[in-house]
């Protein structure tokens, strides 16, 4: 009685293990294509919705007179007709994951840390020809690397300061390394990916 208990013990705890395996997105390549509600969802690799969604670009002009986020997540439904998704964390068209950051933006990395950038155009810029009061049609983007915690899921903008107080110190030899590193200001995408090469997230 008692070996048929354990073997059902460890029957099931294999068997939770091995449900979890492959099935999150930081061990697997196969990006269920959907709408992520939370952190939970985008780590979980479990959109909670799907159907007929697309990203659809903003003109620059868009965003710098209206002040809009460069992209927006719009749902289609069965008459042609868009809807624009409001309520959401995340997104994945099946190849490619976005987090919701001043519109999307696409996860560049997957691991401990994920890595995206955003980029927005903050300014028009006037044109000296015209006395300033024409704007080119290319005003300047503004770009900042951010970081997610995949078992936190806390965001962290890619910064000297927040790599020493918040991301590197759960490593204790590399935290070593990033000071004696002269250079360390430039590299922080390096240290972010040898992170990632050295630690795996739990939760």
């Amino acid at each position: 009685m008692k070996k048929t208990f354990l073997f059902i013990l460890l029957a099931g705890a294999f068997n939770t293990a091995f449900a979890q395996i492959g099935h999150t997105i930081y061990d697997t390549h196969n990006y269920k294509k959907g709408i992520y509600k939370s952190f939970e969802e985008f780590r979980n690799n479990e959109p909670s919705e799907t159907g007929n969604v697309v990203i659809k670009g903003k003109t620059a002009a868009a965003q710098v007179y209206l002040m809009s986020a460069p992209t927006e997540l719009v749902a289609i439904d069965s008459a042609g007709k868009e809807h624009k998704v409001k309520k959401y964390w995340g997104y994945c068209d099946g190849t490619n994951l976005y987090v919701r950051d001043n519109g999307l933006q696409k996860v560049e990395e997957v691991g401990y840390y994920c890595l995206y950038q955003v980029r927005a155009i903050t300014s028009a810029t006037p044109n000296t020809a015209t006395g300033g009061m024409v704007f080119s049609n290319t005003p300047p983007a503004a770009v900042n690397k951010k970081v997610i915690n995949l078992t936190t899921g806390n965001f962290y903008d890619l910064t000297l300061y927040n790599m020493k107080k918040f991301i590197l110190p759960h490593d204790t030899a590399l935290t070593r390394e990033f000071y004696q590193d002269p250079k360390n200001k430039d590299r922080l995408v390096y240290y972010i990916q040898k992170f990632n090469q050295r630690n795996i997230p739990n939760w």
